[in-house]
């Protein structure tokens, strides 16, 4: 993957200069031959987002008058690695992947001017429109209320239906192609089995500090079952998602891997974006039962307690279900109970990121007294008076997730089903003991 005029890609943020913003703009067609970008203003996105991928916005301006867009975001590769370069870098052929894929049969998304990498090189590149500019953010602190989450599931529901079986036949080549896995695949397990490790008795750990703003009074041991429940998982989760694999009966589609709140838009724009919605970020798709979408927006804090629990939950599975149901030729006999029990593997998604993927920020906090989470990981007394703005966001969302991922799990009886799993404990990473300050 490689633009056009073969134009050399860059390797970071800073190499997004005017005259490299010049010549891809010109060669989109989005300003004239005789056009350039005179100057940019750039600022960040917060620490709530690019966390596989350094970002920045660009708002560019002209020399000739012209109503051409001029807000811009733009993708490199990041600062600071989360995972194996490998891992990231398949992480991001996904990503340009998806921004490539025909429009009619993916989800609704931004405009792209550049989505291309040289892999030998090590230069990765997104340019696409800031869907700021013209659509409403669905940011975590504004999480979705009932009828905006009833308002996705239409095209949710209209995805899972156009990809459905593509763990086979002509959909499965494709996705073959891109480096689209299923979520059982043994590979793919076998990465988290190789991170969460790094990151479960710290997790473990953190989600029983009662004390902390992030758990508002209620450690998970009080309501969701025992203080290991990370540890547990790690060393169970091949058991747990093998039913989530096509070969056991599981339903397959394509999964966008990371529909939460500050991947979502809302827009009015009906000859545009007739959906309604919009979402960017496709780094982690994945191929996984039906409801894996519904599931990781019902447990990434992305919408209200009330949706994610009590009669909305219900609410939001039976419309789901239901519509699914109406527009399937493939699963015509998939039961309400299958459904629910793929919906609960799939809720935990998002726990294996944070526990796997997220490892490095839980270490960082406790060994080196640095991110967001110092506050109750570090040993020099950090409070959030001493956080920078970015960092508070980050654990507003945080405590918004953690609310969410620990009424799911209680609702779902996950403790008590993950101890009825046989362990495995081949093929784990290392594991990250705590430091004496938090034994």
């Amino acid at each position: 993957m490689t633009s056009q005029t073969g134009q050399v890609l860059p390797k970071s943020l800073d190499d997004v200069d005017p005259a490299f913003m010049t010549s891809v703009l010109r060669e989109r067609g989005v300003i004239s031959p005789t056009d350039e970008v005179v100057s940019q203003d750039e600022r960040d996105v917060g620490m709530t987002a690019g966390y596989f991928s350094a970002i920045k916005k660009v708002a560019c301006t002209y020399r000739e008058a012209t109503d051409a867009q001029s807000a811009f975001v733009v993708k490199t590769w990041p600062a600071f690695e989360m995972l194996p370069r490998e891992n990231i870098a398949a992480m991001f052929a996904r990503d340009i992947g998806g921004y490539t894929l025909p429009a009619d049969r993916f989800y609704p998304r931004p405009d792209v001017h550049l989505a291309a990498c040289d892999a030998a090189e090590d230069r990765w590149c997104l340019v696409m429109d800031d869907a700021d500019s013209f659509a409403e953010h669905k940011v975590h602190e504004c999480e979705l209320d009932l009828d905006e989450m009833l308002r996705m599931i239409p095209k949710l529901v209209s995805m899972a239906v156009e990809w459905e079986g593509c763990h086979e036949g002509p959909k499965g080549r494709l996705l073959d192609e891109l480096g689209v896995d299923l979520w059982a695949a043994d590979h793919n397990i076998s990465v988290y089995k190789a991170v969460m490790p790094h990151g479960a008795k710290i997790s473990d750990r953190l989600t029983e500090m009662g004390e902390s703003p992030l758990l508002a009074g209620r450690p998970w041991s009080s309501y969701v079952g025992g203080s290991d429940l990370a540890e547990l998982f790690t060393t169970r989760i091949d058991a747990f998602y093998e039913p989530a694999h096509p070969r056991n009966g599981a339903t397959c589609t394509l999964s966008h891997g990371d529909l939460r709140g500050d991947n979502i838009f809302f827009c009015d724009d009906a000859e545009a974006y007739p959906d309604g919605w919009l979402c960017i970020d496709f780094q982690l798709l994945f191929r996984g039962p039906v409801p894996s979408d519904l599931a990781y927006m019902m447990s990434t804090g992305t919408v209200l307690p009330e949706v994610y629990g009590g009669d909305g939950l219900q609410t939001v599975l039976r419309a789901f279900y239901d519509r699914f149901m109406d527009a399937t030729s493939l699963y015509r006999d998939y039961s309400w109970d299958q459904f629910v029990e793929e919906f609960r593997m799939m809720s935990t998604v998002f726990y294996v990121y944070v526990v796997g993927m997220g490892a490095s920020l839980l270490q960082a906090s406790a060994f080196e007294n640095e991110q967001a989470a110092r506050v109750e990981l570090g040993d020099r007394g950090a409070t959030e008076a001493d956080l920078t703005p970015e960092e508070l966001r980050q654990r507003m969302w945080w405590t918004k997730f953690m609310a969410n991922l620990g009424s799911n799990f209680a609702t779902f009886g996950l403790y008590d089903h993950l101890g009825a799993l046989p362990p495995d404990l081949d093929g784990l990473g290392e594991w990250t003991e705590l430091p004496a300050h938090l034994r």
